[in-house]
């Protein structure tokens, strides 16, 4: 835990640093997200995690029960076990582009500091992420498990079946992807 608490760290701080200093990032933080970045992490996670969720079930797993994420009533434990091979390449990529491509500003977003509700997005704001993110799932990119190139929702899809299939003891062993 404490490599990958580092490793962390130092992946947000460089980040921010490609973000610049009109974001103010400096690290992650949730619960409720104090700044823009934040804000678009967290939410662009959910939907990653939705789409993991729906994967999971295709797959004929259980959503909850996962490896590397404690299970909690109502967590989707392997949902978030198998979005970590998509977060850098999905979330991460579409946050960093809409921010550095002066598509979306820090302007369109509100802090609710009294009420404790954090940093939120606008309705323009929303609308160019949820475009952003949606493009990005349907991105085309080589799966190398699969040998061809998938969109990145059916990749999601193609590894849930292939953890079912390492499960069930049709596959000897679950290969992450390395995307290039």
């Amino acid at each position: 835990m404490g490599y990958e608490g580092a490793a962390t760290r130092d992946y947000f701080t460089a980040c921010g640093t490609i973000l610049g200093p009109a974001w103010s990032f400096t690290h992650r933080r949730r619960r409720p997200p104090p700044d823009p970045v934040n804000a678009l992490l967290s939410f662009g996670y959910t939907l990653l995690t939705r789409d993991a969720v729906a994967a999971t079930e295709l797959a004929g797993l259980d959503p909850a029960v996962g490896f590397l994420h404690e299970i909690h009533r109502g967590r989707p434990s392997l949902a978030l076990d198998l979005i970590e091979e998509f977060r850098p390449v999905v979330v991460d990529h579409t946050v960093i582009r809409l921010c550095t491509s002066g598509k979306i500003s820090p302007v369109g977003f509100s802090t609710d500091e009294e009420g404790g509700r954090g940093c939120r997005m606008d309705r323009d704001t929303l609308r160019a992420f949820l475009a952003a993110h949606e493009k990005r799932m349907l991105t085309l990119a080589h799966h190398p498990n699969a040998g061809r190139r998938t969109s990145y929702r059916t990749a999601l899809a193609v590894q849930a079946r292939h953890l079912a299939a390492v499960i069930t003891g049709r596959e000897p062993a679950y290969l992450p992807i390395g995307w290039r």
